[in-house]
């Protein structure tokens, strides 16, 4: 048997690495690039990310799970075509982000490329090489519009979902109640209120505020480790003071909101309430279904159309910079068309 260290925390990881002699640190990263070993690859690369990430060790679950699968893909991609991991040209990178082209948004290439960059920047900290392949790499523009690609949900389709877990509640009993509760409080909690979803699942009791005046929860977990307070419907307050009562089997699960902690647990959890009573041409149910970020852009859109004010939006949805608040509010022409029809 042999022991090692258990490493629980990106913290623990990054030292890890930042232990080793700067000589230990490189061999491993050559070895590494010559194996094409993209376990040891992405090891490095979290602990540079820890760091000298922009975030450092409070980068989220979310970016730390998007650039393992880029840097794993990348290293898959080398294999297949007896690429130099140590010494790729910008031809190669290039050629690289040509292959995701073909095959993926313009979104999905950007966070792939930059995967990359980030493992040949650990490798240059590691002193395993000094190219910089994805500094010059050209991926074009996305002129299409955030809510053309992916909208929000529209009233009618939230109208549907809600009505179909409210029909199902009173007949349900055991597991099955606690899930359709469980499903409840998810949606309530995302298109009542704007939360990422990775804010929603780190969702302490804590920061629920449910006995005050005007019932609020402070969000605590957004993108730069800000917190704000977010006001709670009647509708969300009575579901949460429901979803409390419930028993918890393990004390940790008893601390937080939800009992999940992945995003995948939530949209299964989720997806099947959105299809509808209807095949396509394939025989598969038709689903209203786009992800759970589509809830945050229906909170936007419903509160602009409310408050005509994009920085009280902004605040709400914890945006640092309006203009992306822009990108999330579908602004309806039944306002404009109107006005310009009076001229």
């Amino acid at each position: 048997m042999t022991l090692d260290v258990y490493r629980s925390a990106l913290g623990d990881r990054t030292r890890g690495w930042l232990a080793l002699h700067p000589d230990e640190r490189r061999r491993r990263a050559v070895e590494a690039c010559a194996q094409k070993d993209a376990g040891t690859l992405w090891s490095l690369t979290e602990a540079h990310l820890g760091l000298y990430g922009a975030s450092g060790i409070l980068v989220s679950p979310h970016t730390l799970s998007a650039y393992r699968t880029g840097v794993t893909q990348y290293v898959l991609y080398a294999q297949e075509r007896a690429l130099n991991v140590l010494h790729p040209s910008l031809d190669d990178a290039q050629a690289y982000a040509l292959h995701l082209l073909e095959r993926r948004k313009i979104a999905t290439v950007r966070g792939k490329v930059a995967a990359a960059a980030a493992l040949y920047k650990a490798l240059r900290w590691a002193g395993a090489t000094d190219v910089t392949p994805f500094s010059g790499v050209r991926v074009p523009k996305d002129h299409e519009h955030p809510l053309t690609k992916n909208p929000p949900y529209s009233p009618a389709v939230l109208r549907r979902v809600f009505g179909r877990v409210d029909e199902a509640l009173p007949l349900a009993r055991g597991r099955e109640r606690t899930r359709l509760l469980s499903a409840r409080t998810l949606l309530l909690i995302l298109a009542h209120t704007g939360l990422r979803i990775q804010e929603a699942l780190d969702l302490a009791w804590a920061d629920v505020h449910l006995d005050e005046d005007e019932p609020f929860i402070t969000v605590r977990s957004g993108k730069g480790r800000k917190s704000r307070d977010v006001g709670l419907s009647d509708r969300l307050t009575s579901a949460l003071r429901t979803y409390r009562a419930l028993p918890r089997r393990r004390s940790h699960a008893a601390a937080m909101v939800l009992p999940f902690r992945t995003r995948a647990a939530a949209a299964n959890l989720l997806r099947p309430l959105f299809e509808r009573d209807e095949v396509d041409a394939s025989g598969r149910p038709v689903s209203d279904w786009r992800g759970c970020h589509a809830f945050r852009k229906a909170t936007g859109t419903r509160l602009y159309e409310a408050l005509g004010d994009f920085a009280a939006v902004a605040e709400v949805l914890g945006h640092a910079d309006i203009n992306v608040t822009r990108s999330y509010v579908r602004i309806s022409g039944g306002r404009a068309g109107k006005v310009m029809r009076d001229w």
